[in-house]
């Protein structure tokens, strides 16, 4: 009984291509070693020698700045845990049930709806209408509402989806069909069991959009701040020291106070980004699998 041979790539070959590899990975890698270290160095050693991948004159006076409130940076945290994760959830529903629905050729309007969908793409209301709008009609001003609702329905996770239910067989629905399946049954034990590194890749495109967002709680809300709204306002606090610093404030000698100008930006990169990175690790094989897929059966 003969054994098949695997088909093994030749050498040269083999270098090539994780040669290119690697220097793919030391090219994303080095400026993530130089965030993290860099918001560990001195100000000071910054100034003087650059940003390097390593730490230089180790030093906690960025994080000192960025934690200074710890229940303050504790409860923007809780906010945007809240906001991200129903934020996700109301994002990914709406976006799937209705990818689901004009992605089937018995919907007679799908190019009327996909229409008005693209259309919010290119042209919106602006701020003031939609100031008016959640204030004085939708009453979720100064709400979680209104963080979780303004970037919900995301119409590009719309194209995405779409794409993967169009992917499946119509012979698929006609057997589940003949079994007495109605288009609930269809939709959520059919259709989006199969498709669930796209679900999975734009539930996490969902949490980097709503993490990252401080412009909607900057415009629709004073009581419920973000952590991205909050380090934002860390920076603006590191400017009015420098400025007390250099031309005093109230009577108050800042001369003495030590200002990590130059780190202040690497901890809140970090401090931003640290928890999408867990989140990442969680998510790495779904979301390489839907983006392949989807590019492949788009």
């Amino acid at each position: 009984m003969k054994q098949s041979k695997l088909h093994r790539m030749p050498f040269s070959e083999g270098i090539v291509i994780y040669g290119i590899a690697a220097v793919f990975m030391v090219l994303v890698l080095v400026p993530f070693a130089v965030l993290v270290s860099s918001s560990f160095s001195s100000s000071v050693a910054i100034r003087a020698n650059g940003a390097r991948p390593w730490i230089q004159d180790l030093s906690y006076d960025a994080y000192k700045i960025v934690f200074m409130y710890p229940e303050e940076m504790l409860r923007s945290y809780l906010v945007s845990i809240i906001v991200t994760v129903a934020g996700t959830v109301i994002n990914v529903a709406l976006v799937a049930s209705s990818a689901f629905a004009i992605s089937r050729p018995q919907f007679r309007g799908a190019r009327i709806v996909s229409f008005f969908y693209s259309f919010t793409i290119m042209f919106q209301a602006g701020f003031v209408p939609n100031y008016i709008w959640f204030r004085n009609y939708l009453n979720i001003f100064n709400t979680y509402w209104v963080l979780i609702l303004t970037p919900a329905f995301m119409v590009g996770h719309l194209v995405l989806l779409r794409a993967f239910y169009s992917s499946l067989p119509e012979s698929l629905y006609e057997a589940v069909k003949i079994d007495g399946a109605s288009e609930f049954t269809i939709f959520f034990k059919i259709a989006t069991p199969l498709i669930i590194p796209g679900i999975a890749t734009v539930s996490f495109y969902s949490v980097l959009t709503y993490w990252n967002d401080p412009f909607t709680a900057m415009l629709y809300t004073d009581d419920y701040v973000p952590v991205a709204l909050y380090l934002t306002r860390i920076t603006q606090y590191i400017e009015f020291l420098k400025y007390a610093q250099q031309n005093g404030f109230a009577g108050v000698d800042f001369s003495d106070l030590t200002i990590p100008e130059d780190t202040i930006v690497y901890a809140i990169a970090l401090a931003t980004t640290a928890p999408m990175l867990c989140i990442f690790a969680a998510f790495q094989k779904y979301f390489v699998r839907g983006l392949t897929t989807g590019a492949v059966k788009g």
